[in-house]
């Protein structure tokens, strides 16, 4: 668990559901909850609000967890025009009485980031939220913003971020902050996978450990600081993915993953 500088305790490792739709979604959600997750990812744009909800409801009716052990976050696009509204139809579709952990998508325009930045302010002094934060900002004078000219300051930063991207530049700087990092696209991202999944170092530790690539990826991101959030829809692999806590990284080994950093981002938002 994390200490947010909200007060706040937050899972160290969660299910993302982007591309994650319909049944399918519901299953994931499920099924990460029953393998011992407590963290859950969505968003508006995603469109699956109303599955991950339909999960949790379904997993506290069957005794696998508590709503209060369950930390849900959900992300407004910077071009809506009505936050406040938004914010009331994500509680909705997730049946909650309040949203963990909200973040403002990624940037949009200057006056479009900062209206809804502001609507989670007033949203968490309403109880609605728990926590506000940020996701898709990568340099420090976009993130020093929201930092110095609100009145809350983000608790969280989702990026974009694993083994060929690691920023550790803004992981020290936000640290520094009192603000943690989020890897979304932990193994790279849909269309990179396999590049980071085969890689030759990955594999040998992974040999080493008698763990799976995906395994030695996953325990990277949380001893080098991240809070990480693998996507998957395949019920194994997020099962597979949270089985990572009877072993640790030498610090060679971590070393030796740190090299593979190679600065360059997949996406482009």
């Amino acid at each position: 668990m994390k200490k947010l500088n909200s007060g706040y305790e937050m899972p160290v490792l969660g299910l993302g559901t982007w591309t994650l739709t319909g049944q399918t979604c519901e299953d994931a959600v499920y099924a990460a909850l029953k393998s011992g997750y407590r963290l859950i990812d969505t968003a508006k744009y995603y469109g699956n609000e109303k599955e991950v909800g339909s999960a949790i409801a379904r997993a506290i009716k069957d005794g696998i967890c508590t709503r209060e052990e369950i930390f849900v976050t959900t992300k407004l696009v910077p071009w809506s025009r009505s936050p406040n509204a938004d914010i009331d139809d994500s509680l909705q579709k997730l049946g909650l009485s309040y949203i963990d952990l909200v973040l403002l998508h990624q940037h949009g325009s200057d006056s479009g980031d900062d209206a809804v930045y502001l609507a989670m302010i007033r949203a968490a002094k309403d109880g609605k939220i728990r926590s506000i934060g940020i996701s898709n900002f990568y340099p420090e004078k976009n993130v020093s913003h929201f930092i110095n000219d609100f009145e809350i300051p983000p608790a969280v930063i989702q990026n974009e971020n694993h083994l060929k991207y690691q920023n550790n530049s803004l992981r020290d700087w936000a640290a520094k902050k009192g603000i943690y990092i989020e890897s979304y696209y932990p193994f790279g991202g849909r269309g990179h996978t396999a590049e980071h999944l085969k890689n030759p170092q990955v594999l040998e530790i992974a040999k080493k450990h008698n763990k799976t690539a995906a395994q030695i990826i996953v325990r990277w991101h949380l001893q080098a600081g991240y809070i990480a959030i693998p996507g998957s829809r395949n019920l194994s692999h997020i099962a597979e993915n949270f089985d990572v806590w009877d072993f640790q990284l030498t610090d060679s080994e971590m070393k030796e993953l740190t090299k593979l950093n190679t600065g360059k981002r997949y996406e482009n938002w």
